[in-house]
């Protein structure tokens, strides 16, 4: 299986005033855009997060925004003059590509993403437990970018899995009035499938986590994160389980 994409950092451009993350904007060795999390800035079960939704979305035919690890080179983050460059330390960072000439999705452009789209990515987040997608008239976290020249692009997924016990609230999600559409046996079934062949590529999918985004010690197997690889996987397998639709 291709290894995820890892890039150099070449110049910390900014860091962002925006989102709860206040992530960075990073130039890479190939003058490539990337908008980057790191392990101390937002810890590294979001990292864990990210990058299992990114690679889930992707085989979920998802218009998931391009990702790769971000490295830094010695000495860079010791001597920015960025005031938080020390979120950007503990290892590799998380790093979603720019998307050149978008902006947030708003209210008044739903309507130009197909029905199918968004059913699949309100079931994709219900999936994943991401409630961190709401849009309504009056504004919200939408977590999504809109061009009128590229489309749809799918951001953000560092509170997926969160809380792992239990499903959290959707009646705000952007697409929430597609629920009803779930009552379509042959658009159910449709969406399963995809979402369980995505499944189906679980180990090899966690097989790209950097060790050091799953242990406070990679030397001591019994200190993984919370929540684990496991208890992630118990959550989604529930789409096996014909209950969980009674949870759309």
């Amino acid at each position: 299986m291709k290894r995820p994409y890892v890039v150099e950092a070449k110049e910390i451009l900014r860091q962002s005033t925006q989102g709860r993350t206040k992530p960075f904007i990073i130039r890479d060795a190939n003058n490539d855009q990337y908008v980057v999390k790191g392990v101390n800035g937002v810890g590294q079960q979001s990292l864990v997060s990210e990058l299992i939704c990114s690679e889930l979305a992707r085989r979920c035919e998802l218009p998931v925004a391009e990702y790769a690890l971000m490295r830094f080179p010695t000495g860079m983050l010791d001597f920015s003059t960025e005031p938080r460059a020390g979120d950007l330390e503990g290892g590799m960072a998380f790093a979603s590509k720019v998307a050149p000439h978008s902006q947030d999705l708003l209210f008044s452009l739903i309507g130009e993403i197909d029905e199918g789209t968004q059913q699949r990515l309100l079931l994709f987040d219900i999936w994943v437990n991401n409630e961190d997608r709401c849009l309504s008239s009056q504004g919200g976290n939408v977590n999504l970018l809109w061009s009128a020249v590229s489309g749809l692009v799918v951001i953000d997924h560092n509170l997926a899995f969160d809380p792992i016990d239990h499903t959290g609230n959707f009646e705000n999600h952007v697409f929430s009035h597609q629920r009803e559409r779930f009552a379509d046996l042959e658009i159910r079934a449709r969406h399963e499938a995809v979402l369980d062949a995505a499944l189906n590529d679980w180990d090899m999918i966690t097989d790209l986590i950097p060790l050091e985004w799953l242990y406070r010690d990679i030397d001591d197997e019994t200190s993984e994160i919370q929540p684990t690889l496991a208890e992630r996987f118990n959550l989604l397998v529930r789409l096996r389980d014909p209950s969980f639709w009674s949870l759309i």
